[in-house]
C-alpha cells in the first residue's frame, strides 16, 4: 500500500497550516505515523487520495453515527439548502431539532445548540459557575472537554496525541480553579466537594479520550449523590457518547 499522494499533500499542508492539520488529534503522532488524507467516504468505508480503502472506525470522532453519504440525510440536506444556507435568525428547524432531542431524553428540559463541543462545555461550566456563585471545577485525569484554557489540564485526546501534559500558552491562573481527580474515584471527588466551593464536576459517562474507560458500577450514580449533597452541578460531557452508546 502506498500513501505517496497523502505524504505530498501533508508536506504542502505543513507549509501553510500549523502542524499540517486543523486539529491536533488528526496528526496521528500517538500511533507514530503521518496522517492519510481522505478523498471520499461511503457507508462505513473511506478512501484516501491514493485510492486505499479503510474501514472507518473513527466516524468523524463521534457525530457520523449513520455513516458516510446516507441517502436520507443527503436528500434532507439538499431540500433544506435549497431554501437558503444561513440566515442569522431563528428557524423552525432549530425548534424541531430541540423537540426531537427532548423526546429522546425526557430529563433534558432545555436545549441550546452551539457549533462545537468546546463551546458546549464552556457554556455549561459558565452556567454552573454563575448558578452556584463558585469558581472551582473538577475533571478527570485524562478527560478531554475541549480546548478552553481551564480544561487543558491533564487532558487526553489531542493533548495526549501531541505527547504533552497540558498546553503551552495557557497561563497558570487560567487553570488554578481546575481540580483533577482519577476517573472512577468517588472518595476523592467527595473530599474536594466538602469544601463547598466546587461549582461543577464535568465528566464523560464513558471516558473515550484516555483509551476507553467504562465507569465502575455505581460510579455515575455516586457522582449524582455527591453533587446533590454538596450543591455542585454534575455535567455529563456526551460529545462522544451521546446517542452512540444508546438511543
Amino acid at each position: 500500500m502506498t500513501i505517496q499522494r497523502s505524504q505530498e499533500i501533508f508536506e504542502r499542508a505543513k507549509a501553510i497550516i500549523p502542524g499540517g492539520v486543523n486539529s491536533p488529534v488528526r496528526a496521528c503522532r500517538s500511533v507514530g505515523a503521518d496522517p492519510v488524507f481522505i478523498a471520499q467516504g461511503d457507508g462505513a468505508a473511506v478512501w484516501d487520495v491514493d485510492g486505499n480503502r479503510y474501514l472507518d472506525l473513527i466516524g468523524s470522532w463521534g457525530p457520523l453515527i449513520l455513516g458516510h453519504g446516507h441517502r436520507d440525510i443527503l436528500d434532507t440536506i439538499k431540500e433544506v439548502m435549497a431554501m437558503g444556507t444561513t440566515f442569522g435568525a431563528p428557524t423552525e428547524v432549530e425548534v424541531r431539532f430541540a423537540e426531537t432531542l427532548r423526546a429522546a431524553v425526557p430529563s433534558m428540559e432545555m436545549v441550546r445548540a452551539v457549533s462545537s463541543g468546546t463551546e458546549a462545555t464552556m457554556s455549561a461550566l459558565r452556567l454552573a459557575r454563575g448558578f452556584t456563585n463558585r469558581a472551582k471545577i473538577i475533571k478527570a485525569d485524562g478527560g478531554y472537554h475541549g480546548h478552553a484554557d481551564c480544561l487543558l489540564v491533564a487532558a487526553g485526546s489531542g493533548a495526549a496525541t501531541l505527547g504533552i501534559p497540558g498546553s503551552a500558552g495557557v497561563p497558570e491562573g487560567a487553570a488554578k480553579d481546575t481540580i483533577v481527580v482519577p476517573y472512577n474515584d468517588l472518595a476523592t471527588v467527595d473530599m474536594f466537594c466538602r469544601a463547598g466551593d466546587v461549582a461543577a464536576i464535568i465528566i464523560e459517562p464513558v471516558a473515550g479520550n484516555m483509551g476507553l474507560v467504562v465507569p465502575a458500577p455505581g460510579y455515575l450514580e455516586g457522582l449524582r449523590e455527591i453533587t446533590r449533597k454538596h450543591g455542585t452541578i454534575l455535567i455529563f460531557d456526551e460529545v462522544m457518547t451521546g446517542f452512540r452508546v444508546a438511543y
